[in-house]
């Protein structure tokens, strides 16, 4: 049916940037990984160590808000 394709997953120990748990990162793509915990995408960026940025699909859609004081 799909042919001849291969498929090569990586899965990465480390702690997600989104729900802050020690999880199982598995790459989607080459440079992806899904939280396996929360669900959420994350893009890896190697500055020197490899660090795990949550993907945003829409940019514009951010918002940044200063807390509250209390």
């Amino acid at each position: 049916m799909f042919g001849d394709i291969n498929f090569k997953a990586d899965v990465v120990n480390g702690v997600c940037p989104t729900c802050a748990q020690n999880t199982i990162l598995v790459s989607i793509t080459q440079d992806f990984f899904r939280c396996i915990t929360c669900g959420s995408d994350l893009k890896q960026h190697v500055n020197g160590k490899i660090s795990y940025i949550p993907h945003v699909n829409s940019p514009e859609k951010v918002r940044f808000e200063a807390p509250e004081n209390g």
